[in-house]
């Protein structure tokens, strides 16, 4: 997610999303064969995956790209990062997951973490543009990679066939998207935003996704929702050591919330 800042810099947000998801179903691909992971999955499966993408990849990533050209990085993924509390309000209420008060909570301190994140940095304030794009983003994270993909891997679909319809549904949506957006998005390519695009594949949309789908065929959506939001705490990390950006300390207490709420469910997974 940090580098999708300086991604978002040397490309378009079209470019970078495109040329990420393809460098994904191509590594996807060579898992699946290597490992013998890839089957035929079940209409219903494939079509629930294809949803998922639909609005975590195509909608979602196109929303946070934009965001992140109104604000520094580590605000835009703070108001992002409320992600883990749809996701365990979808799991419970879409899924049928019993409820959970830990997880219920542990979401809440994620989100209350990133609040006051956001409002640490007085002097730089998101633009009102890249607030609404990054909660919407959120939003589409949250409830699309916990209600949709916990539901087709409950139908036995495999990890490696799950990102490989989800990368060629990226691809797909993101090359339909190209008429209505080209206009308000001028194209911009250059080979070190290439480079940043596809560390991002590798990193997280084959690495992220393939650890994340590994984790929804042992536990429940609802507790694996909250450990989500740990990318608001690396996420920050990185800003500051590599993009160079300066929050200040109430940023910082905002980020110990975030790592109280990862820390309460994984306290309560094992219990």
């Amino acid at each position: 997610m940090t580098v999708a800042k300086p991604g978002a810099h040397h490309l378009d947000p079209i470019t970078f999303l495109r040329f990420r998801w393809i460098v994904a179903l191509l590594i996807a691909l060579l898992y699946g064969l290597l490992t013998n992971d890839l089957a035929l999955p079940s209409g219903t499966a494939a079509g629930l995956v294809m949803l998922g993408s639909l609005l975590n990849a195509v909608i979602g990533w196109t929303l946070y790209l934009i965001a992140m050209q109104h604000a520094p990085a580590y605000q835009i993924t703070a108001l992002a990062s409320t992600a883990p509390l749809w996701g365990v309000l979808g799991a419970v209420v879409i899924v049928g997951e019993p409820f959970r008060w830990t997880a219920f909570v542990a979401a809440l301190l994620v989100v209350a973490g990133a609040i006051l994140l956001v409002d640490g940095d007085r002097r730089q304030r998101s633009s009102l543009i890249g607030v609404v794009l990054a909660i919407a983003a959120g939003i589409l994270w949250g409830v699309s990679e916990t209600v949709p993909m916990k539901l087709a891997t409950e139908m036995g679909i495999t990890p490696a066939t799950s990102i490989v319809l989800f990368a060629m549904a990226a691809i797909a949506g993101n090359t339909l998207a190209i008429p209505l957006l080209r206009k308000r998005v001028p194209k911009r390519v250059s080979r070190r935003g290439l480079a940043f695009a596809a560390i991002s594949a590798i990193s997280g949309a084959f690495l992220g996704w393939l650890f994340w789908l590994n984790g929804l065929r042992l536990a429940p959506a609802s507790l694996l929702a909250p450990v989500r939001g740990s990318t608001l705490v690396f996420t920050f990390l990185f800003s500051v050591l590599f993009l160079r950006e300066r929050p200040s300390k109430r940023a910082i207490g905002g980020v110990a919330l975030v790592f109280g709420g990862v820390l309460l469910v994984s306290l309560g997974t094992i219990v």
